[in-house]
């Protein structure tokens, strides 16, 4: 006997509107990453270490870095003068764009097999500077039909104006795309608009998502 919420759910399912256009986050649902990295990267070469750790916890994430309002110069002044950062520019940018990024197993399959009959787009914060590094690492993304990013945009998730950007890209009504994000806050945005959503924890239970949605010859 099936239980009553399981009902409930398979019931929702099949009265939503069929999937047209996914839009996809990219760090920890096209490819896997630690912001830890760049933070314990830099700490090391300031006056007190421990303390600048703290400090620089989320600093790869920051609303003013993403969206482009200060430039990777400045954030290296400020680190200089607030942390006695020792590294010169060219060094601390070589330990910004030093890969802390690698592919999520298994994404770059379904990635090139849902291109071949929806439009994808890509909804990430990233910054400018790490943003080329991963287009040149991460050849999955040839199959987006827009790659979106927050530095470009000038405004980032959860922000209302990133999703709605989303769904022109996708040239679907919100209820007829499918988002993808591995944060919650951000799930919870674009639900709020009216998208489909599906909060990332692995692979496998995307695929299960997919299995019991709507889309058209997935």
């Amino acid at each position: 006997m099936s239980h009553p919420s399981n009902d409930r759910r398979t019931s929702v399912r099949r009265n939503m509107p069929r999937v047209e256009a996914f839009v996809f986050d990219l760090f920890g649902v096209i490819i896997s990453f630690d912001n830890d990295i760049v933070p314990a990267r830099l700490a090391r070469h300031c006056t007190d270490p421990d303390e600048a750790l703290q400090h620089l916890e989320g600093l790869m994430a920051r609303p003013e870095i993403i969206t482009g309002e200060v430039t990777l110069h400045q954030v290296h002044r400020r680190l200089v003068d607030v942390h006695g950062l020792a590294l010169t520019y060219p060094q601390f940018e070589a330990a910004w764009l030093e890969p802390y990024s690698w592919p999520m197993p298994g994404m770059a399959d379904l990635v090139k097999a849902l291109s071949e009959n929806h439009r994808l787009v890509l909804l990430s914060n990233v910054d400018h500077y790490y943003w080329q590094v991963v287009q040149a690492m991460q050849p999955e993304l040839q199959h987006f039909t827009e790659l979106l990013v927050s530095c470009d945009l000038g405004y980032a998730k959860p922000a209302p104006e990133a999703f709605l950007c989303a769904g022109r890209a996708a040239d679907a009504d919100p209820e007829r795309c499918l988002f993808v994000d591995d944060t919650q806050a951000n799930v919870e945005a674009a639900r709020a608009l009216g998208f489909q959503t599906h909060w990332f924890r692995d692979v496998p239970g995307l695929h299960r998502t997919l299995k019991g949605s709507t889309t058209k010859d997935a």
